[in-house]
């Protein structure tokens, strides 16, 4: 219904700023609304308001990117702050003017929900587009990480293993340049494009499902792991308490470690998704715990070199931190309820 002339309203709708979307929010009473910029104040006195909510083209995730998303992070937090604001008498509407579901659609929607483990293998046919949708040009945050991070902190901890490997006669000089070089090549591709996987990442979490969980960003993030280190332990050869990699045992050590780090860390990435999609961090920010949470990976430098009762012990240690912080930003900043309104059931939000 369409609300009356003195209904306290907020709209979050897009606006074309210099050829681009932007997000713009604006309040007050229908037909009579303001500017408003989340976190300031609402000016509800804490009546209550109703929140319109269009479509918005300034974010994207899954494979419906090329659509406008029905939220951005932005648009969740400012229901948070909205919420605050009026003493949680929110109600909240989605605009738009596409068919209402048929009774089949509801039944296959029910279906699909309730079902334990699904796999779309729509997103490995699209995932060329995808990944070319989410390239992103490096900007001078991405390069002052790898100034800072690849070519000094992290070079520094392959250069200690490698030379502690040489020294006691483990391992030849021309494979410890060969595995220090790979490491490298692989720490700089990631870190320069670090916001172009992110992204990728963030498309692929709908690929598999367990039961209302989304965790394809975690099973890709596994099988590209478990390549690369397959790779890196054929260059080293056999260390410390390592096999030949190319042994059962060896081949089975490498998805055992790199299970173990997933299972510890793994969390890590998507929870960093999380908190980007539900509002609670910037862009900007999240590009940083990305090449924060990123140092964890110099973790798998103590498996690949044979270390692995120590290895253990750092998966271990940060268990509670990556499973904690993915369990909080998935459990308490669900989406609220929505009504979907027709646009003309929607105050004009000029």
């Amino acid at each position: 219904m369409k609300p009356t002339a003195d209904t306290f309203v907020i709209v979050a709708k897009d606006v074309q700023k210099d050829g681009a979307a932007v997000r713009e929010y604006r309040v007050g009473k229908a037909g009579a609304l303001q500017a408003w910029v989340p976190g300031t104040p609402l000016g509800a006195n804490g009546s209550g308001a109703s929140v319109y909510i269009w479509p918005t083209k300034t974010y994207s995730e899954g494979m419906g990117s090329s659509a406008p998303a029905d939220l951005s992070p932005e648009d969740r937090a400012m229901l948070r702050a909205a919420r605050k604001a009026c003493g949680g008498a929110l109600s909240c509407y989605k605009v738009s003017d596409a068919p209402p579901r048929t009774a089949e659609q509801h039944a296959a929607a029910r279906k699909e929900a309730s079902a334990p483990l699904r796999f779309d293998a729509g997103y490995l046919r699209d995932m060329g587009r995808l990944f070319k949708e989410s390239m992103t040009k490096p900007n001078r945050q991405d390069y002052t990480w790898l100034a800072t991070k690849t070519f000094t902190f992290n070079l520094a901890i392959r250069l200690f293993f490698v030379s502690k490997a040489v020294n006691s006669g483990e391992l030849p000089m021309v494979r410890a340049v060969l595995s220090t070089s790979w490491y490298q090549i692989q720490d700089a591709v990631f870190t320069v494009f670090g916001q172009t996987y992110m992204k990728f990442l963030g498309r692929m979490t709908g690929m598999v499902r367990v039961f209302n969980a989304q965790v394809g960003d975690m099973v890709f993030v596994y099988i590209q792991l478990c390549g690369f280190e397959f790779l890196n332990r054929l260059v080293l050869g056999p260390l410390g308490e390592n096999p030949l990699v190319m042994t059962p045992q060896g081949l089975a050590l490498v998805f055992i470690n790199i299970l173990q780090g997933m299972v510890s860390g793994g969390p890590l990435i998507p929870a960093v998704n999380q908190m980007r999609r539900v509002g609670a961090i910037s862009h900007s920010t999240m590009m940083h715990l990305y090449q924060v949470t990123s140092l964890t990976m110099q973790f798998g430098l103590f498996a690949a070199f044979g270390y692995q009762k120590f290895y253990a012990m750092l998966t271990g240690s940060v268990l509670v931190l990556s499973w904690g912080s993915y369990f909080v930003f998935t459990t308490f900043y669900k989406d609220p309820e929505f009504a979907v309104v027709r646009s003309d059931e929607a105050p004009a939000a000029g």
